[in-house]
C-alpha cells in the first residue's frame, strides 16, 4: 500500500510523479517517421493500378481474341481465302486513279505506314494493322432467301470483315467500279492465239480464251450482260513479279467472242498461268428487281449515318443462285460466291449478340470506354466518329440486324459508352418476340486504347511457281535447288507468308541414312510445317527476299536425313499445299505522349498486342 501524505492531491503520488510526458520534439518525430511510412506505402499504389488495368486490358485482349475465333469456327463455310497486305498505287490509266496489288514484301507484323500512298488516300487506313486489309475469297454459298420488307425477297449476307473500304470511281463508260467484288468459280482456260483468224475457239458460258504474247481475252458470248473478274500476276521494272488483286471487264450481251484487253500497268506482261478468271456476279439497284440471271446482286443503301468512303457490306444475293449449279473447272458446283474486298479499318470494333429473351434487352460488350463523338483522343483532337474523317457523319456505335441486313435506329437503344452496355427499348424487343423471331445484331463501334482486331490467315492453296523459279507471286512457292539456287532441303516463299502454317499432301524427296550410308527417294504424306518467321535468317535468290519450310524439321533422324526435294523425278514433287493457320490479333495502347510542334502535334504510342493462333480451315455446311 502506498502512503497518503497530509495535505497532498491523492493523484500525485509516488507512482504518478516517476510517470514522464511526451515532448514535442517526440511528437514531431513521430510525425516525421508515419510520414515516410505513408508516402512508401502510396508510391506503391500507382505501380498496382497500373499492374492492375495492364491485367485487365490483356484478359479483355485475350477475350476478344477468342471470341474472334469462334466466331469464324462457327462459319467456317464461309472462311475467306486468304488475308493480304495491299498498297495502293496511283495510276492515271485505272478507272479509279489508282490500283490496288498484294504487296508480297509485308511481313505480317509490319504496322508501318506503306511506301506509296496515293493521292486522296488517308494514309490511316493502309498503316499499322490496316496494312494487311484485303480479304480474298470471303465464301459464301448463296442463302436461301428471306422477306425483307415491302414485298421483297432476297439471300442476305453480312460481310465478315465490314465495313469494306468503298473507293470512288468510273469506268471508261461512266459505269461505278465495285469496290466490292464477288465472282462464281474459276472458268476453264482456253490457251489461243488472237492472230489466228477463227478464234476464239469457245464451247460454253464457262470457258475463256487467253493471248498471253498480246494480253488479250475472249469470252463466249450470252443473251444479257455480263461482268468477269480476273486476278493475275505481271512482269514489273527488274523483272519481279507483281500480282494485281482484280479487274474488272465488261461483256454487252449478245457479243460475238471478240478479243480485249487485259489491263496491265505500264503495258507489261501476264505472267502465263497465273491468271484467275471468274464470273462477276452483277450489281444492280436496290429494291432489286432481279433477273432470270443468278450472278446478281443488290447493296442495301447506306444510311444516313454511312460514310461515302464506307460500305457495312449489307449483300442481298438474286434468290435464284439458292438452287443454280455452274460449270468450273472443279466440274459442276453449286453456285457459291467469292467475295473480295478492303478491310476499312481494323480498329472498328464488330461484336455479335443475340437478342435477350426478355426485358431488358440489355447487351454488354467486351470493351468498356466506348469513344463518343465530341471526346478528346489521345492525340487531343475530338473524336468524330468511327469513319474518322470529320466531314463524314458522326456516329459513335452501329447495330444492325444481320437477319435482315438493316440497321437499328439509334431511337431503340440506349448506350452506356463508360459501361460498354446498349439497352434495347422494351417496346423494340418485345415487338421481335412477338414475331417469334431471335435475331442477332452486329455491334460496331470504337474504344479508349484505340483498340483493334485483326484476323490474318494463310492462303487457302499454293502452288510451284512456273518453272520453279524463285520470282514469286502471291500463292506460290519454289523449291529449292533448283536453277535458282537456295538449300536443296527448303521451300520458298514471299515474307508475307511468315509465321504461317501449311500442310503439304504428299511430297518427294531424298534422303540419306547416315548408319547405312545410303540415299534413297522417299515419299512422305499429310505433314505440317511452320513458315520461317525470322526476318534475320530470310534469303535472296535474285527477286527479293523469301522466306521457307525446311524439310529438315520432320525429316533429320540417323535413319532419315533429308538431303534434298526430287525435282529430277516425273512426279509433283509437293502436292496439295494449303495453309492451315489463322490467327486473330488484338491490339491496343495504355497512353500516348503528345509533343507539340510548328506543324501540329505529334502522338507516340506505344502498342501492345495479344495473338491468338489456331487452324482452321473451310468446311463445307
Amino acid at each position: 500500500m502506498g502512503t497518503t501524505y497530509a495535505g497532498a492531491d491523492p493523484r500525485w503520488g509516488p507512482a504518478r510523479m516517476r510517470e514522464r510526458g511526451i515532448s514535442l520534439i517526440e511528437v514531431l518525430v513521430v510525425i516525421v517517421i508515419l510520414t515516410i511510412g505513408i508516402f512508401s506505402v502510396v508510391r506503391l499504389f500507382p505501380a498496382g493500378f497500373f499492374i492492375n488495368k495492364q491485367t485487365e486490358s490483356r484478359t479483355l485482349a485475350a477475350r476478344l481474341a477468342s471470341q474472334e475465333t469462334n466466331r469464324y469456327t462457327t462459319a467456317a463455310a464461309n472462311l475467306m481465302d486468304a488475308v493480304l497486305p495491299t498498297v495502293i498505287v496511283a495510276d492515271a490509266n485505272s478507272p479509279t486513279g489508282y490500283y490496288i496489288r498484294v504487296d508480297l514484301d509485308t511481313t505480317p507484323d509490319d504496322r508501318s505506314e506503306p511506301k506509296t500512298v496515293a493521292p486522296g488516300i488517308d494514309p490511316y487506313y493502309v498503316s499499322g494493322i490496316n496494312r494487311i486489309r484485303w480479304i480474298r475469297g470471303e465464301t459464301v454459298r448463296i442463302p436461301n432467301p428471306s422477306p425483307l420488307g415491302a414485298g421483297l425477297r432476297g439471300s442476305v449476307h453480312v460481310l465478315s470483315s465490314g465495313p469494306a473500304y468503298d473507293f470512288p470511281g468510273l469506268d471508261a463508260d461512266n459505269v461505278p467500279v465495285d469496290s466490292i467484288v464477288i465472282s462464281g468459280a474459276p472458268m476453264i482456260r482456253r490457251i489461243q492465239s488472237s492472230e489466228d483468224p477463227a478464234s476464239p475457239y469457245l464451247r460454253s458460258l464457262a470457258e475463256y480464251a487467253i493471248d498471253y504474247d498480246s494480253g488479250l481475252i475472249a469470252f463466249y458470248p450470252a443473251p444479257y450482260d455480263r461482268m468477269f473478274k480476273v486476278s493475275y500476276s505481271y512482269y514489273g521494272p527488274g523483272g519481279d513479279i507483281i500480282t494485281i488483286a482484280a479487274q474488272q471487264l465488261g461483256v454487252p450481251a449478245g457479243t460475238f467472242p471478240v478479243w480485249q484487253n487485259v489491263y496491265a500497268p505500264g503495258g507489261r506482261d501476264i505472267v502465263p498461268g497465273s491468271e484467275i478468271v471468274s464470273r462477276q456476279f452483277r450489281r444492280i439497284a436496290y429494291p432489286p428487281d432481279f433477273s432470270a440471271d443468278p450472278y446478281e446482286y443488290a447493296l442495301m443503301p447506306k444510311t444516313a449515318n454511312v460514310a461515302s468512303f464506307a460500305s457495312v457490306g449489307v449483300i442481298i444475293f438474286n434468290p435464284r443462285g439458292a438452287d443454280y449449279i455452274e460449270r468450273s473447272t472443279y466440274g459442276n458446283v453449286p453456285l457459291t460466291a467469292k467475295i473480295d474486298y478492303n478491310v476499312l479499318d481494323w480498329h472498328i470494333i464488330r461484336e455479335d449478340r443475340p437478342l435477350p429473351g426478355s426485358a431488358p434487352y440489355s447487351v454488354r460488350l467486351t470493351l468498356k470506354d466506348i469513344k463518343r463523338v465530341g471526346e478528346y483522343e489521345s492525340d487531343q483532337r475530338k473524336y468524330t466518329g468511327i469513319w474518322r474523317d470529320p466531314a463524314s457523319p458522326h456516329a459513335s456505335l452501329l447495330i444492325y440486324n444481320l437477319a435482315t441486313g438493316q440497321e437499328v435506329p439509334a431511337s431503340e437503344y440506349l448506350v452506356n459508352f463508360r459501361e460498354g452496355v446498349v439497352t434495347f427499348s422494351d417496346a423494340f424487343g418485345d415487338a421481335l418476340r412477338s414475331r417469334g423471331e431471335t435475331p442477332t445484331f452486329r455491334f460496331y463501334y470504337k474504344a479508349h486504347g484505340d483498340w483493334g482486331v485483326q484476323i490474318q490467315k494463310a492462303a487457302a492453296a499454293y502452288k510451284m511457281s512456273r518453272g520453279n523459279t524463285s520470282n514469286l507471286a502471291y500463292g506460290e512457292f519454289y523449291l529449292g535447288g533448283g536453277r535458282f539456287g537456295g538449300s536443296a532441303t527448303r521451300m520458298y516463299f514471299p515474307p508475307m507468308e511468315s509465321g504461317k502454317t501449311i500442310t503439304i499432301r504428299e511430297l518427294w524427296y531424298y534422303s540419306r541414312n547416315t548408319v547405312a550410308g545410303s540415299v534413297t527417294l522417299r515419299k512422305a504424306e499429310n505433314e505440317t510445317y511452320r513458315i520461317n518467321a525470322d526476318p534475320a535468317l530470310f534469303q535472296s535468290m535474285g527477286h527479293g527476299a523469301l522466306t521457307w519450310i525446311d524439310l529438315l524439321d520432320n525429316h533429320n533422324s540417323a535413319s532419315d536425313t533429308a538431303v534434298g526435294w526430287a525435282l529430277d523425278q516425273p512426279v509433283e514433287v509437293a502436292a496439295g499445299v494449303r495453309g492451315i493457320s489463322f490467327k486473330a490479333r488484338v491490339v491496343w495502347h495504355g497512353g500516348a505522349t503528345v509533343t507539340r510542334t510548328s506543324a501540329g502535334n505529334v502522338t507516340t504510342l506505344r502498342w501492345r498486342r495479344n495473338d491468338l493462333d489456331t487452324f482452321l480451315t473451310r468446311s463445307p455446311k
